[in-house]
């Protein structure tokens, strides 16, 4: 198993890693994300608005509707009043008129809230359709940025994966297929060296007595990290 140009497929496989894994989280993308959230908080705002808008006047419509049913009842209690010579029934309807004027006021009252709310919130509406104005167009620009890192950070690894069919290239196909199912196992390295002492796959130090035991391996013996099992180039 020839580790050392395993190594420069290794080597390609751990920047293509870094690469994929950096992509999700360029700085360009963690701008538009932001940009995104701060214009859905905007859009939020204005439809919870909206809908207290809406819910305003579906309830002002309910109250018009009321009014004008008291107003004809009042009507028709003033024309009967007119023909009725009862005392009694005199006062019990008088009575009723009393009280539908109450509700009457009552409606006229509620009725002049909701139209002040409805009035401050068609500030508030054009007040935050400017903001959601902005935002959209940060938010756009931002979306630009995105797709430009994005693309770069794209041509960036089908380069290194071009690099990386070169590189397995001069690997024997059985080595490369033994390679990856070894990476796999092995949190993406499986060949690396011993560095100051050290694997460079686990950071484990390796002794001087392990060291020399593992030069004194024939060359066609491949070596391993004792502590993490890693392919050792010698």
């Amino acid at each position: 198993m020839d580790l050392v140009a395993l190594a420069a497929v290794q080597a390609i496989d751990t920047a293509l890693d870094q690469a994929r894994h950096a992509r999700p989280r360029l700085a360009e993308v963690l701008e538009h994300q932001a940009a995104e959230r701060e214009l859905a908080v905007v859009r939020g705002q204005l439809a919870d608005i909206r809908r207290r808008q809406d819910d305003a006047q579906r309830e002002l419509d309910t109250v018009e509707a009321s009014s004008a049913e008291i107003d004809a009842n009042r009507s028709r209690l003033e024309r009967q009043m007119k023909t009725i010579i009862s005392p009694r029934e005199a006062e019990a309807l008088q009575h009723e008129m009393q009280t539908l004027a109450a509700r009457r006021n009552e409606l006229d009252d509620r009725g002049l809230e909701l139209l002040e709310a409805s009035s401050a919130a068609d500030e508030e509406i054009a007040q935050l359709s400017q903001v959601e104005a902005r935002a959209a167009e940060a938010e756009a620009r931002a979306a630009e940025r995105r797709a430009a890192a994005e693309a770069d950070a794209d041509a960036r690894i089908a380069e290194m994966v071009a690099h990386r069919d070169a590189a397995a290239s001069a690997v024997a196909n059985t080595d490369l297929v033994a390679y990856d199912r070894h990476r796999a196992a092995s949190g993406g390295v499986a060949v690396a060296s011993i560095t100051h002492g050290k694997c460079s796959g686990c950071h484990m130090e390796i002794s001087k007595s392990e060291q020399d035991a593992i030069k004194r391996l024939p060359a066609e013996q491949v070596a391993e990290c004792p502590s993490c099992g890693r392919w050792l180039v010698r």
